[in-house]
């Protein structure tokens, strides 16, 4: 079974081979990515649970540059509309939820993931591609497909629980993340838009 660190360093390498943006739910999935691999295109959210796949359909919407979603279970459960809107995004749209069953950053309370299934929903919403991985290198295989193929994709990811100790907290303030990133828009000739966050 993956581990969450090594998710996000696949994650994070297909996002950087096609400049990709991501959008990454709170809690502990946003630290970790920030200690792997911060980048500009990196929005971490901050204490806006559930809302990463929203922004990321919006931002597909205004740009041409492909947009990653990743969520961890409790994220994903508590803003489950938003896969509804999935058929909304144009262009590259890939929704990753790295599911451990766990609210991990509160203290490992159990979540109901376990009794639900991430892939029927998607698939009931409308995403082109749906599927499950429990290995890297299937994740790897599944992300470069749907990034190549331009597709609005749902990767559902098993995870174990990290056991180490919590990385570092993201040390930008919500108006720094913002600035970073909209500045890296500015340098990119894929823009077709001007996008505004």
């Amino acid at each position: 079974m993956l581990t969450r660190d090594d998710a996000l360093a696949r994650i994070a390498r297909a996002a950087g081979a096609e400049d990709a943006a991501v959008f990454i739910g709170n809690g502990l999935n946003p630290r970790a990515l920030y200690a792997l691999e911060d980048r500009a295109r990196n929005f971490y959210m901050m204490g806006s649970m559930g809302l990463a796949l929203p922004l990321a359909i919006g931002f597909s919407r205004r740009s041409g540059i492909p947009a990653l979603a990743v969520e961890g279970d409790g994220n994903a459960l508590m803003g489950l509309s938003g896969t509804a809107l999935a058929p909304a995004a144009r262009g590259t749209l890939v929704h990753i939820v790295l599911d451990n069953e766990a609210y991990e950053s509160t203290g490992g309370q159990r979540t109901p993931a376990p009794g639900f299934s991430f892939t029927t929903a998607a698939r009931a919403a409308g995403y082109t591609t749906v599927v499950s991985v429990t290995d890297g290198d299937a994740l790897s295989d599944a992300l470069s497909g749907v990034i190549a193929g331009k597709r609005t994709g749902f990767i559902h990811v098993r995870t174990a629980v990290d056991s180490g100790p919590p990385p570092p907290r993201v040390p930008f303030h919500p108006a720094e993340i913002t600035r970073r990133f909209t500045a890296s828009l500015r340098t990119s000739d894929t823009v077709r838009n001007e996008v505004a966050l």
